[in-house]
């Protein structure tokens, strides 16, 4: 079966700590879309979104840690484009912690849509922000 979300080499962004961080990323949205399809239906709806709860949990707090890496590296280079791309990434957690807040709150599952949206706006990101911010390195670190 296809994963929900394959990683493209062409997203790289040549900064290694980055694009090993994204592909953990990666791997932790396949999880969470696994248990979104209940893995063949082997757990029950109660232990599904528990489970769903707690890795989106731990996806946010790894995306956040990721966020703060690019940071630190962007405050370090001068990147002209950090106030913009701390914007996008207080967006993104602040959608993040949305979902998880909706299935506190409602005791609902995450959904397709959900899903689909996580996986946009990690793409989107990946290779707008963060290329962006990873040309800029290339091209200043040869200064």
């Amino acid at each position: 079966m296809k994963e929900f979300f394959e990683w493209r080499n062409e997203w790289s962004t040549g900064i290694e700590i980055i694009d090993r961080q994204h592909r953990q990323l990666a791997v932790m949205l396949n999880k969470i879309h696994g248990l979104y399809l209940n893995n063949g239906g082997q757990i029950d709806s109660g232990q599904r979104s528990n489970q769903l709860h707690k890795q989106l949990k731990i996806f946010y707090e790894k995306v956040r840690e990721h966020f703060n890496d690019e940071e630190d590296l962007m405050l370090k280079a001068n990147y002209p484009g950090y106030t913009e791309h701390v914007r996008d990434h207080l967006m993104l957690l602040a959608e993040l912690k949305h979902y998880i807040r909706h299935i506190d709150e409602e005791l609902d599952n995450i959904n397709i849509g959900t899903m689909n949206s996580l996986k946009t706006w990690f793409i989107a990101h990946i290779i707008g922000s963060d290329k962006e911010f990873a040309d800029f390195l290339q091209v200043h670190s040869q200064d």
